[in-house]
């Protein structure tokens, strides 16, 4: 029997990654396994957990329709105050983004990294868009999407410290911040961009950083660059 330390769960199957979150699985020790015949020599506990989805379908409900009203307020505000520019539109598209993102992270079992490696990558694509519908001043390749990116390398460190275990099943999140902050310095080599301070900065943030995974990774960053890409 193997244990995923992520979702803390135990799998009986010879397998070496979590069919949740897919990150490699840990062989359980004597004291775990004795306290699990114990548990299922007494018959396994499954738990309630339908109380726990009405509630949570309540609460998503709930939000939806606060999200609805906010958003015909803002309407009529907008309506009555700036008719030429409909920035209520803007307030409605990124609600919807919140809303179908908690609506993904509730439904879905795909681990924290894949998670967030979507969540950064929508958000970008999201002030991109907002951007380029308000007359593309270039303020979301400038400054917001750095921004992201630098925010991506707090989130993976914090969960690289929290999960000092095993840290290394963060390693893909890590190089798909790399490839967007190359993508993002690359466009000043382009011509379109001027100001590259924020984009310079995440860039060689994210360079020190990756290094580092490289150079102290070892086996650990093999095992997972093997299991991932199966080389």
């Amino acid at each position: 029997m193997n244990k995923c330390r992520h979702c803390n769960i135990v799998i009986y199957d010879n397998i070496e990654v979590c069919p949740l979150c897919h990150s490699v699985l840990d062989e359980i020790t004597q004291e775990e396994k004795a306290q699990m015949d114990k548990i299922l020599g007494a018959g396994a506990p499954y738990p309630d957990v339908r109380k726990r989805t009405k509630r949570l379908h309540f609460v998503m409900r709930l939000i939806l329709f606060l999200f609805i009203l906010a958003e015909i307020g803002l309407v009529i505000i907008n309506y009555f105050t700036t008719r030429g520019f409909w920035w209520s539109g803007i307030s409605g598209v990124a609600m919807i983004y919140i809303y179908l993102s908690m609506v993904y992270w509730i439904k879905h079992d795909a681990g924290y990294a894949a998670k967030i490696g979507l969540q950064l990558t929508l958000t970008m694509i999201l002030l991109f868009g907002i951007d380029y519908f308000t007359g593309m001043t270039g303020w979301s390749l400038k400054w917001a999407i750095p921004g992201v990116i630098l925010f991506g390398d707090a989130i993976v460190f914090f969960l690289m410290m929290l999960n000092r275990q095993h840290w290394y099943s963060y390693t893909l999140l890590l190089l798909m911040i790399a490839i967007f902050s190359v993508g993002i310095i690359s466009l000043y080599f382009l011509g379109k961009i001027t100001n590259v301070m924020l984009p310079v900065t995440c860039t060689a943030v994210t360079g020190v950083y990756l290094l580092g995974t490289i150079i102290f990774g070892d086996r650990e960053l093999a095992r997972e660059l093997k299991r991932r890409f199966h080389v």
